[in-house]
């Protein structure tokens, strides 16, 4: 049977709390020291980012129980596949169950502290409730943007230049994806073609937007539902498991690896066409999903298996 990962409390009531998430004001550099700084931008060749020794720090927020919504069951297939996943890479894989709020905050704060230099990237997985532009902790509903709000350049230093990459499992709100037909008579190819090597960097500063390098894989579209199986788990995080399984059996094993967004679209691909909802609900039987996401890479990534941490 399916379910939704779409939050109980979808008005449209603000909170105070809320409020002052959404009046925060932006910050500009003050100091004398700040003003009289001279940044320089300049265009640079390296199309592919650095191949690190370690695959990185991998997190896991995993939320079955939520204060005041409907037990997510099934969430635990998602959060054991997605650790076998990410250890098949060589990820450090943290998983951390029905944390509070205030709990995730310290948890973000911390691991932005330690030294990511000789990572290859860092992920972060969230499996929650949600709404628009929300998800949900143990205790409360958060702006997305607090997942990755630590890790943004100008304040996790050794992650600079490097793919931060967040993957979300919840509803978006409360549109439901229908179906659409189309018929085709023939499977197109294409041969996929090794990049080029990149070249050897330069020392040469460079001066980047510190939202840069940054990727959110959503589970659905933009004010939508998200479903999940009581019994396999999400639609999006099975679908994403299974890919990058097969990734890590074949091309990811190799030294050049298996290019990142290639992989992703293969996840939209599989979720698209494979997957529709079954459910006595009427309102919910015989629907979609459509996952997405939002792209500031600036470079190639590539997936690669490495030694295990």
């Amino acid at each position: 049977m399916d379910d939704t990962d779409f939050s109980l409390f979808s008005d449209k009531k603000k909170h105070k709390k809320d409020k002052a998430d959404a009046t925060l004001m932006a910050k500009t550099p003050t100091s004398e020291l700040d003003l009289k700084r001279i940044i320089i931008s300049r265009p640079t060749t390296d199309d592919t980012y650095e191949n690190c020794a370690r695959a990185g720090i991998a997190l896991i927020l995993n939320h079955r129980d939520v204060k005041g919504q409907k037990a997510r069951v099934g969430t635990e297939r998602d959060r054991d596949d997605m650790k076998a996943t990410l250890q098949g890479f060589g990820f450090d894989v943290r998983s951390y169950d029905d944390l509070t709020f205030s709990d995730i905050n310290d948890l973000l704060k911390e691991v932005a502290l330690e030294d990511h230099s000789q990572n290859d990237c860092f992920v972060l997985v969230v499996m929650s409730h949600g709404t628009e532009g929300k998800v949900y902790a143990k205790d409360m509903a958060y702006p997305v943007e607090r997942l990755w709000n630590p890790f943004l350049g100008d304040k996790c230093k050794t992650l600079k230049n490097k793919p931060k990459l967040f993957f979300i499992q919840a509803c978006r709100g409360e549109n439901l994806e229908k179906a659409v037909e189309f018929s085709t008579f023939a499977v197109m190819t294409r041969e996929l073609v090794a990049p080029a090597v990149a070249p050897v960097a330069q020392p040469i500063t460079y001066a980047i937007p510190s939202t840069a390098d940054m990727l959110v894989f959503y589970s659905t579209f933009d004010k939508f539902f998200s479903f999940r199986n009581v019994d396999d788990g999400s639609w999006f995080i099975q679908s994403l498991c299974r890919v990058l399984d097969v990734a890590a059996s074949n091309e990811a094993a190799q030294p050049e690896g298996a290019e990142l967004l290639r992989l992703l679209t293969a996840v939209n691909r599989k979720v698209a066409y494979e997957y529709q909802s079954n459910t006595k609900n009427e309102a919910l039987n015989q629907m979609k999903e459509m996952p997405n996401f939002m792209s500031t890479l600036t470079k190639t990534f590539h997936l690669r298996v490495k030694p295990k941490t």
